[in-house]
């Protein structure tokens, strides 16, 4: 099928919003979106109309999508997911959309090792790549501030996989510790604020979470399964070092910039080693990952 309309400019299946507290997908469109802007690539918000696309989880219309490949897009399928036997119906629907948009797509990029390990099994793309996610310099970067007396903890969401009973229980084995909790802790079930050594921000926009991360000489983040934390590299690019769990796409991306839950004593004993190691990851700027999304785009 030919395209009786000229084809141009990069298509993005989420169109951000700057006011738009956490989530990885806005602030993955957000960030790409400035880097286009910036390096002057077209924009084009019409998907039938574009000549390239990048899709976003399930965030597109199929039915235009089916379309926009028949005339000639060029279509890069960007997955950052975790599927398990017991989802719920809603999961289930939403991978289940995953799946139909994946096969019409080109290219397919996992956000992680561990993200490819878990959904391949369930696709067949005719290619894939894995990029880990990048974060932006000019918000998040080393303050070199010496008021870093705070254990950090930073969630959105407060489910079961966020694994705040770990955190809970850290906050009570290291009581001569000061934890500065940023985010919805208050909708937990968890009494965070009877502890005396917790201190809780509610959500605040990226630009002032970055002032947060300069009070922070660690992130203890134990979340279960997280396929590629945006929150741990924010924190990387701010010089905190993050203690982690094993389980999930974490440890790709915190690589030697820190150590794992078992270690959090280690850790605490070694911060300012660990906080030099952050400054050398440039591997998490933003335009390097976006430099390798414009590159699969032009096919």
């Amino acid at each position: 099928m030919k395209s009786f309309m000229p084809k141009k400019g990069i298509y993005i299946s989420i169109r951000p919003h700057s006011h738009a507290h956490g989530g990885g997908a806005n602030t993955f469109a957000w960030n790409f979106v400035n880097y286009l802007i910036k390096k002057d690539i077209p924009i084009n918000w019409n998907l039938l109309t574009a000549e390239k696309a990048l899709i976003i989880a399930d965030k597109v219309n199929t039915f235009l999508l089916r379309i926009a490949k028949k005339t000639g897009c060029h279509i890069v399928h960007r997955l950052d997911e975790h599927i398990t036997p017991d989802e719920s119906i809603q999961r289930k629907r939403k991978h289940a959309r995953i799946f139909r948009v994946n096969r019409l797509t080109d290219i397919t990029v996992f956000q992680s090792e561990f993200v490819k390990n878990n959904v391949l099994p369930y696709l067949n793309p005719s290619r894939h790549e894995v990029i880990i996610n990048g974060g932006d310099p000019d918000i998040f970067y080393d303050r070199k501030s010496d008021d870093r007396r705070f254990v950090g903890h930073v969630t959105n969401s407060v489910g079961d996989k966020k694994r705040l009973d770990l955190l809970e229980k850290a906050i009570i084995t290291y009581p001569k510790e000061q934890f500065l909790l940023v985010g919805n802790h208050a909708k937990s079930v968890i009494p965070f604020s009877k502890y005396e050594n917790v201190t809780i921000a509610g959500p605040f926009p990226r630009q002032q979470l970055a002032l947060y991360y300069q009070q922070m000489k660690c992130l203890y983040f134990p979340s279960e399964n997280d396929p590629c934390p945006n929150t741990v590299v924010e924190a990387i690019l701010s010089g905190v070092p993050v203690c982690y769990n094993l389980l999930g796409g974490t440890v790709e991306v915190v690589r030697d910039c820190g150590l794992s839950l078992e270690q959090f004593d280690v850790l605490l004993g070694q911060t300012a080693e660990f906080r030099q190691r952050c400054r050398l990851r440039k591997d998490l700027y933003f335009d390097a990952v976006a430099e390798r999304y414009v590159s699969l785009l032009s096919g």
